[in-house]
């Protein structure tokens, strides 16, 4: 099998995810040496866009027998790899709490192993929080300046993406646009200014947004339990 000929054009925008994933991880590596660990954001936030585009395109032309695989190993990487480094480099976390990023990869690594062997919850919903999501979080929470919060977020978010609660897939035009936009504005600001406020305030946006994904779940319970 000749893998360049069976790629489509989905898996450019998953290959993309990955390259943005492990621009992060080198960005994030040079924090000891003075790059700001926003800018590692930057290009997780990236990934994000790449990952959502894959998934739109696929939906229009049709995946490649690569596709799956593929977009799980870009997510590991972008999602689960990159924002855990980019949490112990940035906060300088002693050897003691490396367990908890540990944990936080490898239950981002189960969590895109169920999705590609259990249909879970059909076309509407994922089981466990989708690693994006807990990326992103993750992400924006060590731009806060907290060890403590993100070290607490992040054992958090890797309950949760192991978890059997239901989160919504957002498939919908209009919202994958709402959402990229803001990425896109977020990662603009991250990358243009130096001003801590600035940062500070663009951060909060996207934990915002996450944070409304995270209570998805119970607004959708109460609205069936009304119905």
């Amino acid at each position: 099998m000749n893998v360049f000929r069976i790629i489509r054009p989905p898996d450019i925008f998953t290959l993309l995810n990955a390259v943005f994933g492990f621009m992060a991880i080198l960005v994030a590596g040079r924090a000891c040496a003075g790059t700001f660990p926003h800018y590692a954001m930057v290009f997780i936030l990236l990934a994000a866009i790449a990952d959502g585009l894959d998934g739109f395109v696929a939906r229009k032309v049709g995946g490649s027998p690569l596709g799956a695989n593929l977009d799980s190993l870009a997510d590991l990487i972008s999602f689960g790899l990159a924002p855990a480094f980019l949490a112990v480099s940035a906060f300088h976390l002693p050897p003691l709490v490396w367990p908890v990023a540990i944990f936080f990869l490898l239950c981002g690594a189960l969590r895109l192993a169920r999705f590609n062997v259990v249909s879970g919850k059909g076309d509407q919903y994922f089981e466990g929080l989708p690693i994006p999501a807990a990326g992103i979080a993750l992400s924006a929470s060590v731009l806060l300046g907290r060890p403590l919060l993100t070290i607490t977020i992040m054992l958090l978010l890797a309950l949760l993406m192991i978890s059997s609660i239901s989160y919504p897939k957002i498939r919908d035009l209009r919202l994958m646009t709402l959402f990229g936009s803001i990425y896109v504005i977020v990662g603009l600001v991250l990358f243009w200014k130096h001003d801590m406020d600035d940062i500070i305030y663009a951060t909060l946006v996207v934990i915002a947004l996450i944070a409304l994904y995270l209570t998805s779940p119970m607004v959708i319970s109460r609205l069936l339990k009304k119905k």
